[in-house]
């Protein structure tokens, strides 16, 4: 698993205001990213700007990002709304400030695990279990709304078909019978034959 860390400069200001450093924070950090989520060792990637992401081939089942910041702004929201969209990973974001409808678009996919305040770093480790656990449901709940709206799309395309062949003078039971039938001879499932038909 690789765990992509990004610690924005507005979060290095609120360390040094408090008198800490980036490296002490990460060196408290370390040791406890370090430990095995699933008894694989992960791999750490500091980057420098989530534009990094965009020229790294990113992996739902194997990467996720932790996101430092001390604002969460509309350009980093706009960001990690466009990088879920093409190249959704578990993502952990961390910040002190936010505006709500931002917030609230960007937790709206259900992939996003929101930390607000101070990040424990002793906590670290289950905050990216149930990142990934929430990302996990998250994208069965995606794909069930995917195959129902699917299922639904080809009822009514069924219900089209048939609506067609009973303006030919065939009762509803004949019309269904004979698009069975046509889509045994083709080999297909009857919702194939009226996306075809479509």
């Amino acid at each position: 698993m690789r765990i992509f860390t990004l610690f924005d400069s507005t979060f290095c200001q609120g360390l040094e205001s408090r008198g800490l450093t980036l490296a002490n924070y990460l060196y408290a950090l370390q040791p406890v990213l370090e430990v095995s989520v699933n008894s694989e060792p992960d791999e750490i990637i500091p980057l420098t700007s989530l534009r990094a992401l965009e020229s790294i081939s990113l992996s739902p089942e194997g990467d996720q990002l932790l996101f430092f910041t001390a604002s969460l702004t509309e350009k980093d929201i706009c960001f990690l709304l466009r990088l879920l969209r093409f190249s959704a990973i578990p993502l952990i974001v961390n910040t002190a400030h936010w505006e709500d409808a931002g917030l609230a678009r960007l937790l709206e996919c259900g992939r996003v695990t929101f930390v607000p305040g101070e990040l424990d770093h002793l906590r670290i480790l289950s905050i990216i279990q149930l990142s990934r656990l929430r990302f996990s449901l998250a994208t069965m709940q995606v794909n069930k709304v995917l195959a129902l709206e699917s299922s639904l799309e080809a009822q009514k395309l069924l219900a089209k078909a048939k609506a067609e062949l009973q303006r030919h003078g065939l009762s509803e039971s004949e019309a269904h019978k004979t698009l069975q039938r046509q889509a045994m001879e083709k080999g297909i499932s009857i919702e194939k034959l009226v996306y075809q038909l479509s």
